[in-house]
């Protein structure tokens, strides 16, 4: 009964946040294809060099103050005194580090305008950046304080608000600016989301003050926790970074088919990733403890995770090129060579995030530093190589080997040091869902298009008939079942 109440809140959790995610990913698919057709090819590219860029800036400066934040204000629940502080804590952290990222991005302007566009004429655009350093971290404070309070329907229904102004923007400024457009629209939409998350998040005792004494205690303990995990995204940053410069200066259509494969694989299929990590995480860490909670507890997050990938990675395979067409345009139909192997590496990347939760919930902040980094590391080296050889089916298979490695490699760490193990149950589910996806990308490079198309067709029909069926037994009681018996 338990762990029936588990799979349910699990689950209610991931459907929450994946509803504001497939929310998202409908506008992005929006904003995607008004880049795709009102910048070209070479302009969509852009968009994602520049946003690489930025979050360069901010990874580098934040400190990890996004983990850290809502782990304290999450601790801290329970006392009020030290809650309110934490959290006036938080938002001056927060405010500091954005202050941070707008001096460096003022300070070196013209270097940052020759490397993403390889003349200083853009310098002005970073130096007018600074106020969206400034404006989205301090935004970011007030989602910190949401989650780390577990006020999920506020958070859900702000992010909901925001994110479909932010796309109307981007159709306006895109339309009538082109290229000029990427930069006024990430100004004015960093500006509108502070306006409405500082209105509406209802913040508690803003008015409260913080000694110089304890304000040195509180931004120790955020950099000293969160520096590793600030170096950590920072290193990945600048492998993706020198991934996209190395293809915007091999062919900037390239970088565009990248950029376009990515927001497949990482953010339209990354839906569960996120949920997981709103949810997930915070549970873990309050269960880590007790070792058996939390095996079952990774688990089960494992299992549901498989349920809902397996369907949605075969559909893409069925109507691949549909999609592709809808999401961007016909010009991007090569990126389905990407995505052959690209696709399988999702399988491993929801192994990855569910385990290496386990490695954070125990603060083990050096190990997971070390497999992130080399994974980061790894996955640049390998695409440019694999790329080099067999082009864009190497630029999947290098994300495939990457996700495999760092899998092998988090389950031998994580059963050595916290006795984690996989249950049999979904040892078999992961074995049946790799032979799954095996014989789909076999099929692919030995079968006509039509019986490619009808047997991944068969592939998904079954797979989804599988996932309803167990989503009904574990979380809807049988209402599903018990309704179509009940029409016979």
């Amino acid at each position: 009964m338990k762990e029936e109440k588990q799979y349910k809140t699990l689950f209610k959790a991931t459907s929450l946040f994946g509803l504001v995610e497939i929310l998202r990913l409908l506008l992005k698919i929006i904003t995607n294809w008004a880049a795709s057709n009102f910048l070209g090819t070479k302009g969509f590219g852009l968009v994602g060099l520049i946003e690489n860029t930025v979050q360069l800036i901010s990874s580098f400066s934040s400190l990890g103050i996004n983990f850290t934040g809502v782990r304290e204000i999450a601790a801290n629940k329970t006392n009020d005194i030290e809650f309110h502080k934490t959290i006036k804590a938080v938002s001056q952290f927060s405010l500091f580090t954005g202050i941070i990222s707008a001096i460096i991005s003022i300070i070196f302007a013209s270097r940052l305008s020759i490397e993403t566009f390889k003349t200083t004429e853009y310098f002005y655009w970073f130096i007018a950046l600074s106020v969206y350093f400034v404006a989205t971290s301090y935004t970011q404070s007030k989602i910190i304080y949401l989650e780390g309070s577990q006020n999920f329907k506020k958070l859900i229904n702000i992010n909901i608000i925001v994110n479909v102004i932010n796309s109307i923007i981007v159709l306006a400024v895109y339309y009538f600016f082109k290229t000029q457009g990427i930069l006024i629209a990430m100004i004015i939409n960093s500006l509108i989301a502070l306006v409405l998350y500082i209105k509406l998040s209802n913040t508690p005792n803003e008015n409260i003050e913080l000694t110089a004494a304890e304000r040195k205690i509180y931004f120790k303990k955020f950099i000293k926790s969160g520096s590793l995990l600030a170096l950590n995204t920072t290193i990945g940053l600048a492998c993706f970074y020198i991934i996209r410069k190395y293809f915007v200066d091999t062919n900037e259509e390239l970088l565009s088919f990248y950029n376009a494969a990515n927001l497949i694989i990482v953010s339209y299929l990354g839906i569960i990733f996120i949920a997981m990590g709103k949810f997930f995480f915070p549970k873990l860490s309050q269960s880590v403890k007790n070792h058996d909670i939390t095996n079952q507890l990774i688990n089960n997050q494992l299992e549901l995770s498989l349920l809902i990938i397996l369907p949605a990675i075969i559909l893409i395979y069925t109507f691949a090129d549909f999609f592709i067409k809808i999401l961007f345009s016909s010009a991007f139909l090569p990126i389905y060579d990407i995505l052959i192997f690209g696709l399988v590496s999702i399988v491993f990347r929801s192994f990855n995030y569910a385990v290496g939760y386990l490695l954070l919930s125990h603060q083990n902040f050096k190990q997971y530093f070390y497999i992130n980094a080399v994974s980061d590391i790894l996955n640049t080296v390998l695409t440019i190589v694999f790329y080099e050889k067999w082009g864009l089916i190497g630029i999947g298979f290098s994300t495939f080997v990457n996700y495999l490695f760092s899998a092998i490699y988090i389950y031998y760490y994580t059963s050595k040091n916290y006795s984690f193990k996989i249950s049999n149950f979904v040892k078999n589910q992961f074995f049946i869902t790799l032979i799954i996806i095996s014989i789909i990308v076999c099929s692919n490079f030995f079968m006509d298009k039509l019986y490619f198309t009808i047997i991944s067709g068969i592939f998904f029909v079954i797979s989804a008939v599988y996932s309803i069926k167990k989503i009904d037994e574990y979380i809807l009681d049988f209402k599903i079942h018990n309704k179509i018996k009940s029409l016979f």
